[in-house]
């Protein structure tokens, strides 16, 4: 791996990564963002990620990881998301992937973190568990629930109307709505690690287009695309509270031409077995993973809902 140089990603080299990114991905880099999913100084250390280069000083590959604090047992502890993984094509089968994560976890490891999860997709998991010693703990299903209303997805395409029309009209409902404020990760219980949703968490994840909204008490965040309102968590409540919130989302839902509702949670958890209960899963399951530094949390408890993904 000598023809290649290592260096510490940053403000400064950020633009390294479109060439990298257009041909991993075959599409443009929103740097805008990519950047602002950086700014983790809330939660300690910034730019955690490594670049190589090749002997023509070339970008060739990236990997880097999110600072966040994972609460467990009153306590707060520094650690970190798997993020974004990229491998130009010219570049492939180098080792590159294992060799970039291994010094971003080193570097981790200096630095005090506890441990790094993730939620890599099906193809690429099995390379965190063979290559880089991830444990597998949990498997993540999505629920759905049916909203009768005239889908947008099906105006577009009949009419040829534009994205933009929808998205403001989304917007429009959902900033005329309650504002809700932030509260803690509905997987929360006695002795389960979660990511601490924090003022400072809920800050954070502005670099993403998210909404915090109010129904009669009970907070819930979410988002929205095409076809689903995306639930990335909901406050914990009583069953009727639950589903006074779930009737008015799917209100919000109908006024936005969204015909699912969909919400997804670790197994077992107070979301999850609601939504098995009132919803229908999809026929994909996420797995959920990662690696142990220090074992003072016990990783394999963790407990996460859709809003702790980076992709949130």
């Amino acid at each position: 791996m000598s023809e290649y140089r290592i260096e510490r990603i940053s403000e400064f080299n950020l633009s390294d990564l479109f060439p990298i990114y257009q041909s991993a991905f075959g599409n443009t880099l929103d740097l805008n963002v990519f950047k602002k999913k950086q700014s983790t100084q809330s939660f300690g250390d910034t730019y955690v990620g490594f670049i190589a280069y090749d002997d023509q000083n070339n970008p060739a590959a990236y990997y880097g990881v999110y600072t966040c604090e994972i609460s467990y047992k009153g306590k707060i502890y520094r650690s970190a998301q798997s993020g974004d993984t990229m491998t130009h094509k010219d570049h492939g089968g180098k080792g590159l992937f294992t060799l970039l994560a291994t010094q971003t976890y080193d570097y981790c490891k200096e630095q005090g973190f506890h441990c790094v999860f993730g939620f890599p997709n099906e193809n690429s998991f099995p390379g965190f568990i063979k290559r880089l010693g991830w444990s597998h703990f949990d498997n993540i299903t999505p629920y759905l629930i049916r909203v009768k209303c005239i889908p947008w997805i099906r105006l577009k395409n009949t009419f040829k109307l534009s994205q933009n029309l929808h998205d403001r009209w989304c917007r429009f409902v959902l900033n005329n709505h309650r504002k809700g404020a932030p509260f803690k990760s509905s997987c929360s219980e006695l002795g389960i690690p979660v990511v601490d949703h924090s003022k400072d968490f809920f800050n954070y994840k502005k670099y993403a287009e998210n909404y915090l909204i109010n129904i009669k008490g009970i907070n819930v965040w979410l988002k929205f695309d095409d076809t689903f309102l995306i639930i990335g968590d909901i406050e914990k409540c009583n069953e009727p509270e639950f589903n006074e919130s779930i009737r008015t989302l799917k209100r919000l839902a109908f006024k936005m031409g969204l015909p699912h509702l969909r919400f997804h949670s670790s197994s077992n958890t107070w979301g999850e077995n609601l939504f098995k209960k009132y919803g229908v899963p999809m026929e994909v399951n996420y797995p959920v993973g990662g690696i142990n530094f220090t074992n003072e949390i016990p990783l394999e408890k963790m407990k996460f809902t859709a809003a702790d993904n980076d992709t949130f």
